[in-house]
């Protein structure tokens, strides 16, 4: 989820990038030192014991503007949708033989529980029945086998293995996990992008080098994946402090970005119950080969209508 952090962090990213070719603060496009951060220019830059715009070190200072926020419309209902599937790492197998089938949970060694594991169940008579588990930060195999088994009539569990009654087979299933995103909030803020120098030459240098990194900039994305829409607006050198040696150029970005929420969810599994030829096909439960999904294809149903 962007937030105003995480946008200046970007912002001075791109500009690091551009301005510091090969990532060290000596390396200014300038040729003098330049130092870019989140904040206001502080004493430290003034007047520290490393170094200062006296030294002959430029600054640029990175500043959300409050008093411009304002809010915009986000999409209608704010959907949900899909941003990524992620592998699941709890998986079930099954076993039929002629004293009746089983089926095992298994968890990938190290690591944290994802994904959800089912078993269809049927038999003689018709007898009938479906448990799904969705993983829990605390599972265990044995935890699930036994939530499962609570599920399935006569299912008795032990350990990661689960029994069923008498004549009945199960089919197994394994689903990941997709991660859903939903805009819950867009807005607009200006941020102010500082050029400091000690002379006029150096400030009017780092202020058309700052511009130029990002004139063709129309999206930034941000360390969480958030991609946000920056725009250049009026720029305007401050020379009120000229007599303490301190030159400053203020250019001003609009930034339009999104208040995102990311929700795991599991990939739905309700609607193909019951169908013939199970669930899911093909499903191996996680390492045992492709991951992809294999859906029963839906049937339709006409209503008659007089």
């Amino acid at each position: 989820m962007a937030d105003i952090s995480t946008i200046s962090t970007a912002i001075a990213t791109a500009l690091a990038t551009a301005l510091c070719p090969d990532g060290t603060p000596g390396s200014a496009c300038t040729g003098r030192p330049l130092v870019i951060s989140r904040g206001g220019l502080t004493q430290a830059g003034l007047a520290g014991a490393g170094a200062t715009l006296q030294q002959g070190c430029d600054f640029i200072s990175i500043m959300d503007d409050a008093a411009s926020w304002a809010r915009v419309d986000e999409p209608l209902g704010r959907p949900w949708r899909f941003a990524g599937m992620q592998p699941a790492t709890l998986g079930i197998t099954t076993q039929d033989s002629t004293a009746g089938s089983t089926a095992t949970v298994t968890l990938l060694p190290g690591a944290a529980p994802m994904g959800t594991v089912g078993l269809v169940m049927s038999g003689p008579a018709g007898v009938a029945a479906c448990g799904l588990h969705v993983a829990a930060a605390d599972d265990t195999a044995a935890s699930v086998a036994a939530a499962l088994a609570a599920q399935l009539p006569g299912a008795v569990a032990d350990g990661a293995c689960i029994t069923l009654p008498g004549a009945c087979v199960a089919r197994a299933i394994n689903a990941d996990v997709v991660q859903a995103r939903c805009i819950a909030r867009r807005q607009q803020q200006m941020f102010v992008l500082t050029a400091w120098s000690a002379t006029p030459a150096g400030r009017d240098a780092l202020g058309r080098a700052m511009e130029d990194a990002l004139a063709l900039s129309d999206w930034l994305t941000d360390a969480g994946g958030s991609t946000f829409r920056i725009e250049a607006r009026a720029a305007f050198n401050d020379d009120t402090a000229m007599n303490r040696g301190i030159f400053a150029r203020p250019a001003h970005f609009l930034v339009t970005y999104d208040t995102e929420l990311t929700r795991p969810a599991p990939v739905m599994l309700a609607g193909g119950v019951g169908l013939p030829g199970g669930v899911l096909a093909g499903t191996p439960p996680p390492g045992a080969g492709s991951a992809s999904l294999h859906r029963a294809t839906p049937r339709t149903t006409e209503r008659q209508t007089s």
